[in-house]
């Protein structure tokens, strides 16, 4: 890679610290906004015209952008404040570590993250290429590891490999991180099956990875601190679940965009007053939409639900939905937090469980790391979620490395059919690389796919 790039946390800090501190009440006719309407790409124009038209939308996402500001900013910082960098899969809930002050970093969401970059993630993908990575080693992992590679990001302190069993290409990128970079690495083991003697040997794992915190990190274990991150994380939960029973409604009334930003929250910030903060302002946005009778779109046309991972490679794809074509994202795989438990705070070892629970039903490692259609499958999951929020359709994005869903897709897929009669679209898309299948191709199909629901 012959350019150099300036350090990642630290641009992306900045950028969204800038978008966090707009003014709530803006509107399209503001200089400012017109201002940059004039200067933006016809894809760029749609974002900015569907976030800042509706007040309430305006509202969350400057909340958003504020809060994942605060947290990068506390990345930035991690190292001169005393605090130690722990990275971590998408299926490791990050309470724990925010009550021992410890800084969690989703590996995944760092390539998304590099979407907003003005180099793109290709760069960093391309860079682990020519390091020797295949090329069907998962993208959402290849972002991270190029960036460093390409030395924009620090390595971490220590790594925790969480996701065995539910996403093999995780876990291979953290040996790989761990042995290129000689980082202290922990290991949590998650059995096949979801029942309660598997979560009693998982648990007792999830103690011995606190305990090897302790020892490696030097950072106790506060059981006041701990009660703290939990409480938080169970007032964010409920609030969330508020908005998910909005959902329920036809039309619905909750903005594409929540279901992202709540994602980039709950990886970031679970367990900490921040989280709760974004939170309230989605849900007020949210209940002042359903009492107002708005809905994603004037008309809503379509309900869709994606049965695996969202595409994180353009972020006009939900403007799309919402200003072009009339569709409502309900819900995707990485969603399906139903199913996390309320966690009790009466005594230390009750939050624990409660936590060694939570992370056990995390979605993706509930889902994939038993059979498809086992109790706490991927199968049975889907149906539970279809009858909660009534989608029109199911649309599967088969990532390249994503070879285990591959191995039962068309299982789930007819299952589906049979059970609610419900048509599922095939998208042989990326998540992070936008070069495997172009978004103009993928909406394309889209369109196709939506005109045969009428």
């Amino acid at each position: 890679m012959t350019t150099e790039y300036k350090p990642v946390i630290e641009r992306v800090a900045g950028t969204l610290e800038m978008a966090g501190m707009q003014p709530v009440d803006m509107g399209l006719d503001d200089p400012f906004i017109q201002d940059l309407l004039e200067k933006s790409s016809e894809s760029r124009k749609m974002v900015i015209t569907a976030m800042n038209k509706d007040p309430g939308i305006r509202r969350m996402s400057i909340a958003n952008f504020a809060c994942m500001a605060d947290y990068y900013k506390i990345l930035r910082d991690a190292r001169q404040n005393g605090q130690k960098v722990v990275w971590v899969p998408f299926t490791f809930a990050p309470e724990i570590l925010w009550a021992m002050d410890l800084v969690p970093v989703t590996v995944e969401s760092m390539s998304t993250l590099a979407q907003t970059l003005p180099e793109g993630p290709e760069v960093y993908i391309d860079l682990c290429h020519e390091r020797g990575l295949p090329e069907t080693l998962c993208s959402s992992h290849k972002g991270a590891i190029g960036m460093l590679e390409a030395g924009v990001v620090e390595k971490p302190d220590l790594l925790i490999s969480a996701a065995l069993g539910s996403c093999d290409p995780n876990s291979v990128a953290f040996e790989y991180i761990a042995k290129k970079w000689d980082i202290p690495t922990l290991y949590l083991d998650i059995p096949y099956h979801n029942d309660a003697r598997s979560l009693e040997y998982f648990t007792k794992g999830y103690k011995k990875m606190i305990a090897a915190l302790e020892e490696m990190t030097g950072h106790k274990l506060d059981q006041d601190r701990l009660r703290e991150a939990v409480e938080l994380a169970n007032q964010a939960n409920e609030i969330d679940n508020e908005i998910n029973i909005l959902k329920r409604h036809i039309p619905n009334p909750v903005p594409n965009y929540y279901t992202g930003y709540h994602l980039g929250i709950r990886l970031s910030h679970l367990g900490t007053q921040r989280a709760v903060d974004f939170m309230k302002v989605a849900l007020e946005v949210c209940k002042e939409r359903f009492n107002e009778g708005k809905s994603v779109a004037p008309e809503e046309k379509v309900r869709y639900m994606n049965m695996y991972t969202n595409l994180y490679t353009d972020v006009t794809l939900q403007p799309w939905f919402q200003e072009v074509i009339g569709v409502t994202y309900l819900t995707d795989f990485l969603d399906w937090y139903g199913y996390s438990p309320y966690i009790d705070t009466s005594s230390y070892d009750k939050m624990i469980e409660g936590l060694a629970e939570e992370l056990f039903k995390v979605p993706m490692s509930r889902q994939m790391k038993t059979g498809w259609d086992e109790p706490g499958g991927w199968g049975p999951d889907m149906l539970h979620y279809v009858d909660i929020f009534k989608p029109d359709c199911l649309v599967f994005t088969g990532h390249v490395a994503c070879k285990h869903a591959w191995g039962s897709y068309r299982l789930v897929a007819d299952f589906m059919k049979k059970e609610t009669g419900l048509p599922c679209l095939r998208l042989e898309a990326d998540g992070w690389d936008p070069r495997i299948t172009p978004m103009s191709v993928v909406r394309e199909q889209l369109l196709d796919f939506f005109e045969t629901l009428n």
